[in-house]
């Protein structure tokens, strides 16, 4: 899943941000600094709201969860980059043909989700319509709310000069449709809107195929 600001992407810009900032991989020791800025950038993100919905535990719930997805569910796949002031990060994973990258064990997910059992059963749903190609998946995305403008858009066009030098296409989902300009001006296809059932929120496929590398900055 991109649980996303993928999965919130506040900077709808194409402009480097107006402080100098750089990009590199995070290690895995800054996970609880990951979780915290997740859980701030997921805080209005529709799905995280339809899964966790009491709005005064939203935000201590969302870093619960962040923090137990890459602690517990994902130790040894999952790859993060950030900017060196860390106001945006990235979570992605390398997804091999016709495999997923969630394990059995999502439904162990903590009971903080007090709807684990729809929640899971959704992100099993979104599963389904997974590209059967090698891909990298934005799994998470997030700024800070005070982050510069532009922060989030200069962190992926980096990362996905990585991705591009690979040969690598991008897949990943968003719920939250003032995200897709972030997208498209990446050079992402919006696919369609999918939707489970009536109480479930509205999901849009994006993808994006490689393009012709160019140098990045990432240290």
């Amino acid at each position: 899943m991109q649980v996303e600001r993928s999965e919130r992407c506040p900077d709808n810009v194409v402009t480097r941000p107006a402080t100098a900032l750089t990009v590199e991989r995070v290690d895995p020791s800054e996970l609880d600094t990951v979780a915290r800025i997740l859980a701030a950038a997921y805080a209005e993100d529709p799905i995280h709201i339809w899964a966790m919905p009491k709005a005064a535990a939203q935000l201590a719930d969302a870093t619960a969860f962040f923090t137990f997805f890459l602690r517990r569910m994902r130790p040894h796949s999952w790859d993060v980059f950030g900017t060196a002031d860390r106001s945006a990060v990235l979570v992605t994973s390398l997804v091999l043909q016709g495999k997923s990258p969630y394990p059995d064990v999502v439904r162990y997910l903590p009971t903080l989700v007090r709807t684990m059992s729809p929640v899971n059963d959704y992100f099993q749903w979104i599963e389904t319509f997974r590209p059967r190609v090698d891909h990298q998946y934005f799994e998470f995305l997030g700024a800070l709310p005070n982050a510069p403008r532009g922060t989030g858009f200069f962190l992926v066009a980096n990362v996905l000069k990585i991705f591009d030098r690979q040969g690598l296409p991008v897949w990943t989902w968003s719920s939250n449709p003032l995200n897709l300009p972030f997208f498209r001006r990446q050079g992402f296809q919006i696919g369609p809107e999918l939707r489970q059932n009536a109480s479930t929120p509205v999901v849009t496929l994006i993808w994006r195929p490689p393009m012709p590398a160019v140098p990045s900055v990432i240290v």
